[in-house]
This record gives C-alpha cells, sequence and structure tokens, in this order.
C-alpha cells in the first residue's frame, strides 16, 4: 500500500524539477521598495550563487535595479588615474571571491578617495544591472548609490 502512494508522489516531484531550475533569485524578491533583486536578503551561499549566475547569464538581470551587499574595493587606472569601484562578495568559506563593478551615479558629490570607505570595509550598493559601456564583455552596477554598513 505505501509503495502505491510514494511513487506517484516521487513521480510528481521529478516532474516539478525542470519547473524550478530555470528561477533564481530574481523571480522570489521582484518589486520591494523599487528594488527588483535584493541580494542582501539572501544566505552567503545563494548571494555567491546569483551574482556567478548575474556575471556568466547576465541577460535575464539586465535593466533590473538590485541591491548588493559586500566588502568595498577601489582602485585607481595607473595610466589615467581614473577610480574603479567594486563591490566584492567572498563565498561562504571565504576562498573564492568575486564582485560586481559599480558606477556612482551621475551627480554624486562624492570625491574619491576622501569621500569613500577604506578598501575592505562593507557598503551596501544599489544600482541598475547593465552591460559595461567601457568593457562590453562585462557587467556593472550603473547610476549606483554606495553606503558604508554598520555591523551591530
Amino acid at each position: 500500500m505505501k509503495r502505491r502512494i510514494l511513487l506517484p508522489l516521487l513521480l510528481a516531484g521529478f516532474l516539478l524539477l525542470p519547473a524550478c531550475a530555470s528561477r533564481n533569485a530574481a523571480d522570489f524578491y521582484a518589486g520591494e521598495d523599487g528594488i527588483d533583486l535584493d541580494l542582501t536578503r539572501l544566505s552567503s551561499t545563494m548571494v555567491y550563487s546569483e551574482v556567478y549566475n548575474m556575471r556568466y547569464e547576465p541577460e535575464e538581470y539586465y535593466g533590473k535595479v538590485v541591491r548588493i551587499q559586500g566588502l568595498f574595493s577601489a582602485y585607481e587606472n595607473p595610466m589615467t588615474g581614473e577610480p574603479y569601484f567594486n563591490c566584492i562578495i567572498p563565498d561562504a568559506t571565504a576562498c573564492c571571491s568575486q564582485g560586481l563593478q559599480f558606477f556612482p551615479a551621475d551627480g554624486d558629490s562624492l570625491v574619491y578617495p576622501d569621500d569613500y570607505p577604506e578598501n575592505g570595509d562593507t557598503v551596501t550598493v544599489v544600482g541598475t544591472f547593465s552591460r559595461d559601456e567601457q568593457n562590453v564583455y562585462m557587467c556593472a552596477i550603473t547610476d549606483a548609490t554606495m553606503e558604508l554598513t554598520t555591523s551591530e
């Protein structure tokens, strides 16, 4: 008797797996406070996985407003002196980091380096996920706002 009940349940589970495989975090966290994808609500493993998806299958994410939290990283192009800003996301074991470059919104009154956090400080970045205009093979968060995240 138990086999007759268990077999249909297992079959139903296997039939539903393909439908779940095409879902990403954007499907679950849309529309809150104008944010299409709030990665600050996910576990460290899920954030790392979602950023991986964003970097390697970016077409699904272009145009979405994202909120991401990670470690601030800035460096200057030695040839031009132009600063580049990144939000680095470590994985759960902190062995493998990946990140997203972000471009501050036009009209941002912050001056680098005086008004920016130190490299390694935790920041929250909100902006639009876009193709990087400087390098079409990369993606970035544009029109970004950034704030220092304090630990409680």
